[in-house]
């Protein structure tokens, strides 16, 4: 897939088909993570992989109670805690979660969420060119249209 039309296809999808993602298609999402670049080449990305439904649903389910403790005032997950329907993972049939051990120095620590942020973004686009959807990954369902974009310059000198 040519690399301009990868970036603006891919969309964050929020509805998956209920089939399980290949190994052979994780290795290349993890591969296409591990490519991106990182702070004095650190690599400081770890990589949890889970494709157990229960897991999935039950961190779902976690995840929704500390929203709802932690911010009470969003309204759509207040509405939507009364439900059994999963806004946290939309049924995703894969979970990837992407950490980094605690740096003592803040700097280093805003480094790494940046470096886990493109280690994201690689896998989101190798995740669009093997047809799956991403927020976090799955098959889409649908597609969502893209909305416009502009770059916004500040200066141009």
């Amino acid at each position: 897939m040519e690399l301009d039309l990868c970036i603006k296809g891919r969309r964050s999808v929020r509805s998956y088909l209920d089939r399980p993602v290949p190994k052979e298609v994780i290795d290349g999402l993890l591969n296409a993570a591990v490519w991106a670049p990182s702070g004095m080449n650190e690599q400081p990305w770890r990589f949890t992989v889970i494709q157990d439904r229960e897991v999935i649903e039950s961190l779902s389910r976690k995840t929704r109670e500390l929203v709802m403790k932690s911010m009470p005032f969003l309204e759509e997950f207040e509405a939507a805690s009364n439900s059994e329907r999963d806004m946290i993972f939309y049924g995703a049939p894969l979970l990837i979660f992407i950490s980094v051990k605690k740096s003592p120095n803040p700097l280093w620590r805003v480094v790494n969420f940046l470096d886990c942020g493109l280690a994201a973004q690689n896998m989101f686009l190798f995740a669009y060119q093997e047809g799956l959807g991403s927020c976090f990954i799955g098959y889409p369902k649908e597609v969502p249209e893209a909305m416009p974009r502009e770059a916004k310059v500040l200066r141009w000198i």
